[in-house]
């Protein structure tokens, strides 16, 4: 199996802090996205959340945020992260997570520092670059995809005339780069994708680097791209949490686990919540524990890309270490009983006493996806999608009032019900009203 194209090798050392303590507790919450509810999840609990910004100066400062806003204060991260650690140390933080794939690093250094629960910093690209885990888990016989991670395109075209295959995958190396990975047939397809996905990553990477450029060493690497045989078989999205058990070591935990289906054009079509007692679910989890000992990950959650076929074995396709939070975590939480930032948190914090966790009820929960489109959406369809009886949650741009240029790339309904054949009668009418004219843009 070929071995990704590293350009630089990481630490597989994993350590662990302390237990977090109990009471109510402070948690920093390192560069937070507007997906993060870690803050909602912290106040209902009844502690404090601080939020940890990367700016460009050369120390922090901390001050109160609104009134209304979902933090008790801010800490902007300027560079130094002496001067950051000792501020929280003064708010006396006792939990460090990462609000987003850009805070993954910066994260796990604060907690290293501070002594608190974490994995180590030195091994980091082992949770947010996809490259450099298929290298990984290749080196401790762990099946993987076979690629090469690189920023030249005559390096990949090497590679592809190397590794003569029907089709390859051609995507960012770093996780969490809304970019969509691009389905490539043959050497040409893999040209002609190629620059479009180099602006791409390249435009998301300044745009996200640009405030914390003084403290990594290796950002360079948000520029990479990975090219890989196509993925066999099905995908799937395993999501984790690990907590420090009573003997010091990691204990992973399967929270959920999705199906997922693709276009012919390699575009997400549906994600389907799976049973968790399915014999399929069993070898997933069963490989995905693998991997995550093979990444280093000690405490807190990671969201787990994996392909798996019929006669095949698992092979990771890409993992995060944030929360796979998404539009339909309500219907999850109805559906399982479980809260993914509430889980996150237990990882690294004393469960709040007393917290309430909701009887799961067995709903079927399913994603439904969008291509990306423009221009918004017919009115009266929407109102009939909208209306649909078993659909529990849809995107800001299929929602009432919603103008042409809310319409986000990538489009989401989310399904749930207790009888399976409603759920797929529904999903029926979403695919029929798509090809009725939901998006006028689509229209001759």
């Amino acid at each position: 199996m070929a071995l990704f194209c590293a350009a630089f090798e990481v630490s597989t050392r994993t350590t662990a802090g302390p237990r977090g303590t109990t009471g109510p507790g402070t948690a920093a919450v390192v560069a937070p996205d507007d997906d993060c509810g870690y803050a909602t999840a912290l106040l209902r609990q009844g502690r404090q959340p601080v939020a940890v910004h990367p700016a460009p100066r050369p120390r922090p400062s901390v001050h109160a945020v609104r009134a209304d806003g979902p933090y008790v204060r801010t800490v902007e991260h300027r560079g130094s992260l002496r001067q950051t650690v000792k501020a929280l140390r003064a708010l006396d933080v006792s939990a460090v997570v990462a609000g987003s794939a850009a805070g993954i690093e910066l994260a796990e250094r604060i907690a290293w520092h501070l002594g608190v629960p974490g994995s180590d910093p030195g091994a980091a690209p082992l949770r947010r670059d996809h490259g450099v885990q298929a290298a990984a888990l290749a080196r401790a016989g762990v099946p993987a995809l076979r690629g090469v991670r690189t920023t030249s395109l005559a390096e990949a075209l090497r590679w592809a005339a190397e590794h003569p295959l029907g089709d390859y995958l051609l995507a960012p190396a770093a996780a969490g780069v809304p970019v969509e990975a691009v389905v490539c047939r043959q050497a040409s397809g893999i040209g002609a994708a190629w620059p479009a996905m180099r602006r791409a990553v390249a435009l998301h990477s300044d745009r996200s680097d640009r405030s914390d450029r003084s403290d990594r060493s290796d950002r360079s690497d948000d520029h990479h791209l990975v090219l890989s045989e196509r993925p066999p078989g099905r995908w799937f999205v395993v999501n984790t949490v690990t907590r420090i058990g009573l003997d010091g070591l990691p204990e992973h935990t399967v929270t959920d686990l999705w199906a997922r289906t693709h276009t012919p054009d390699g575009l997400p079509a549906r994600t389907d919540l799976l049973d968790r007692h399915a014999p399929l679910t069993r070898a997933l989890t069963r490989y995905t524990l693998r991997v995550l000992d093979t990444l280093g990950v000690v405490c807190g959650p990671v969201s787990s890309r994996v392909a798996f076929g019929a006669g095949r074995t698992p092979v990771l396709v890409g993992a995060l270490a944030v929360p796979g939070a998404s539009l339909a975590d309500d219907a999850l939480r109805a559906a399982t009983g479980r809260d993914r930032f509430a889980d996150a948190l237990d990882a690294v914090l004393a469960p709040a006493p007393g917290r309430p966790v909701p009887a799961p009820t067995g709903r079927h929960v399913v994603r439904v996806h969008f291509r990306p489109r423009a221009g918004g959406v017919d009115p009266s369809l929407g109102r009939v999608l909208r209306g649909l009886p078993t659909v529990v949650a849809v995107s800001p741009g299929l929602r009432a009032g919603a103008s042409a240029t809310d319409t986000p790339v990538g489009a989401e309904v989310v399904l749930s019900g207790a009888e399976p054949r409603a759920v797929e009668a529904d999903y029926r009418v979403l695919r029929a009203l798509e090809r009725e004219g939901l998006f006028p843009a689509d229209r001759p």
